[in-house]
């Protein structure tokens, strides 16, 4: 089966909190960044999220320069695959990553990328 990703996909080192923008009495969601790439992340997490749901997900990462940064990206569930007790989302983003909405996350990772 081909990838359809238009974008590498990069391993970070971050967790996430994810909220469903179409419930508002939706608890955040915990999770782990398995990936990132411009256009989207794939995510570890114990609760199931739909797919085509909007979220919202602010992304907490160790800088280069060892200082823990946030930044948040707007997107939605693209797809979900149970893995045990876990479920690996995928969530494409709105936009690409860019350095007026997100401009922590984007100087890092343009940093980590540029090695590449």
């Amino acid at each position: 089966m081909k990838d359809k990703r238009e974008h590498r996909r990069y391993p970070i080192l971050a967790t996430a909190v994810i909220k469903a923008e179409n419930d508002r009495d939706a608890l955040p969601v915990g999770s782990l960044v398995a990936n990132i790439s411009r256009s989207g992340l794939g995510l570890y997490s114990y609760s199931r999220i739909e797919k085509s749901v909007p979220v919202s997900i602010e992304i907490t990462f160790v800088s280069l320069k060892g200082s823990k940064q946030k930044d948040t990206v707007e997107g939605e569930v693209a797809w979900l695959s149970k893995l045990g007790r876990l479920y690996y989302i995928g969530v494409v983003f709105d936009e690409e990553l860019n350095p007026v909405k997100q401009p922590v996350l984007y100087e890092h990772f343009w940093k980590v990328t540029r090695w590449d």
